[in-house]
């Protein structure tokens, strides 16, 4: 029987893809912080389900999801980066100085939705390693902002624009070392969800408003395919149209993306240098 773990799975596009897995055969940790919410997903799937209530942004909770899915089933096969919220504040609302500047801004969005991610990523590559395949697919979801400017949310664009960048740059990162894990991204358009203003979801057109289904749809294609990576599927509406990475601009940009230079020089010496450069910034931290 397969395994999955779903941050922010107890709700919304999270819950959605759940009830898929299970009734697709999996076993599922569910990762949530709304505690509240556990009752009804064991009452609905029983022990095919583990709920673990934690928060993304904590590296530690993290690491205990992953670790009690391990130890409870044996292996971990699929994993969604799905966990996120939006701007809690204007980012461009004016601001009274206090003591002389103005207070640090909001950035818990980007804490939940790119640190979070990455955290759902590390992890899950540690795991996909130990299993006896050593397989795994791993999926995160970024946003409509995360393709597209997103003009009253923009910390929020910021960090879906992030989610697009790693899960294209890991896949790559995977297929250089020949591993066998593939790493895709959903970006949803308007679902309403727990997160989602309900006023304005009163006022839009229906036709406007994207099924969870179609999410849905889009991992069950990347599941059925684990051989697909760097995938990005927008998911607008009841369509799910591929993205293309951004072609290159020249010569020289293409010459870098595609590590053209690793010729000349070895990578692990690049590394080294990055590292060194590393210890230089955390002592001028302290």
């Amino acid at each position: 029987m397969l395994v999955a773990l779903v941050t922010g799975g107890a709700s919304g596009i999270g819950l959605a893809t759940v009830q898929h897995l299970v009734q697709d055969g999996f076993n599922v940790c569910v990762m949530d912080i709304n505690q509240s919410l556990e009752k009804g997903l064991v009452d609905k799937f029983g022990d095919r389900i583990l709920f673990h209530c934690g928060n993304v942004t904590k590296y530690e909770d993290q690491a205990e999801a992953f670790k009690r899915t391990f130890e409870k089933w044996g292996q971990l096969d699929f994993v969604f980066a799905n966990a996120g919220i939006g701007d809690r504040v204007d980012f461009c609302t004016p601001v009274e100085a206090v003591d002389g500047s103005p207070p640090r801004c909001d950035t818990l969005v980007l804490d939940v939705c790119v640190y979070g991610v990455v955290w759902t990523s590390y992890l899950s590559l540690y795991y996909f390693r130990q299993n006896k395949s050593k397989k795994g697919q791993l999926v995160m979801t970024s946003s409509l902002a995360g393709l597209y400017p997103a003009a009253p949310v923009p910390l929020y664009g910021a960090a879906k624009h992030a989610v697009i960048g790693l899960g294209r740059s890991l896949a790559k990162r995977l297929q250089e070392l020949n591993e066998p894990i593939s790493v895709n991204v959903v970006c949803p358009g308007y679902v309403t969800t727990p997160l989602v203003s309900q006023r304005l979801t009163k006022v839009l057109p229906e036709d406007m408003i994207t099924p969870a289904d179609t999410i849905v749809s889009a991992i069950k294609g990347f599941l059925a395919a684990p051989e697909s990576t760097g995938i990005v599927a927008e998911c607008s509406g009841k369509d799910i149209i591929y993205r293309d990475a951004p072609s290159y601009g020249n010569r020289q940009s293409e010459y870098f993306a595609e590590g053209q230079y690793k010729s000349l020089i070895n990578e692990d010496e690049i590394m080294r240098d990055s590292a060194e450069k590393g210890k230089l910034l955390s002592k001028m931290e302290t």
